[in-house]
């Protein structure tokens, strides 16, 4: 787990995503509980729920309150959280833009 870099919680989310990836993990199937999680990636259980929820918000597992966290499958692109933000950040971007044209227009 060393050789890919960033936090623990990045490394054992990374872990997850190529189980999903190589298909060792498919959609449906139930994650072990954040405390064996844990134990089995050699760092603490906070560290492990921290990675879950990252895999949680990029769309990779979804959970379901006293049942267990499930794998979703490989999320779309276009859905994962990040992509809302570059969208977002583009948005803003083209508004900020218009805005400056129309305040230098009416000058």
């Amino acid at each position: 787990m060393d050789a890919i870099g960033g936090a623990a919680y990045q490394r054992v989310a990374e872990v997850i995503r190529e189980h999903i990836r190589s298909g060792a993990l498919k959609a449906g199937d139930k994650l072990p509980g954040n405390r064996d999680l844990a134990e089995q990636h050699g760092v603490a259980l906070a560290t492990a729920q921290k990675a879950v929820r990252l895999l949680q918000d990029e769309g990779w597992v979804a959970t379901t309150p006293a049942v267990g966290v499930f794998v979703s499958g490989i999320p779309d692109e276009s859905t994962s959280v990040e992509a809302q933000l570059r969208d977002l950040r583009a948005t803003v971007a083209d508004l900020a833009a218009r805005l400056e044209r129309i305040e230098g227009g009416a000058s």
